[in-house]
């Protein structure tokens, strides 16, 4: 059986509760919530790419903070993350106060896109990124797989207890870090 952590949650709307946690993946609905330190598997045809925040830091209220990622992109249908042709981005994501109203409020300033390879894909928070392409709310054919991996080499895409999840709007779960493999 999956275990269970307490968590705190930021304070954004309803539908877009954010958990500040260490130790614990919320993947859905729309976005995936990734502790720092553990990488997360992306995958769509035979393309796959693996994500970790590095650091986050001043998380406040409602999805406010700082971010560093690193990714890693691999399209040569190998899933190995340690060939020469893996293409490897890191950058940051800095998470600012919204201006305006829904459902014409933006950000100033800031960053609020994370690379993996070829994509991107929007974060609404500095732990959390859309589960779809972009800033879309539509299932682009992405699938995630939580993973307790610390560090890319420890990563195996073929393992079979692997959970794999697409977007969806309206269903969630969560996961310890400790109860997924790497």
């Amino acid at each position: 059986m999956i275990g269970h952590s307490s968590v705190a949650f930021a304070q954004l709307p309803s539908e877009m509760q954010i958990p500040v946690s260490t130790n614990q993946f919320v993947i859905g609905p729309r976005y995936i919530v990734i502790p720092e330190g553990l990488f997360v598997l992306v995958r769509k045809g035979r393309d796959i790419g693996a994500i970790r925040f590095s650091s986050i830091s001043n998380v406040e209220p409602g999805g406010i903070g700082k971010s560093t990622y690193e990714s890693y992109y691999q399209s040569d249908g190998s899933a190995s993350f340690l060939s020469s042709t893996v293409i490897k981005h890191s950058g940051e994501i800095e998470i600012k106060r919204m201006i305006g109203f829904h459902p014409f409020a933006y950000q100033l300033g800031g960053q609020n896109k994370l690379r993996i390879g070829a994509w991107w894909f929007g974060c609404i928070a500095p732990n959390a990124m859309n589960m779809s392409s972009h800033f879309s709310q539509k299932d682009d054919g992405f699938e995630f797989a939580p993973t307790s991996a610390r560090n890319v080499e420890n990563i195996n895409p073929f393992d079979k207890r692997l959970q794999w999840f697409r977007y969806s709007d309206s269903v969630g779960t969560k996961f310890l870090a400790s109860d997924v493999p790497k």
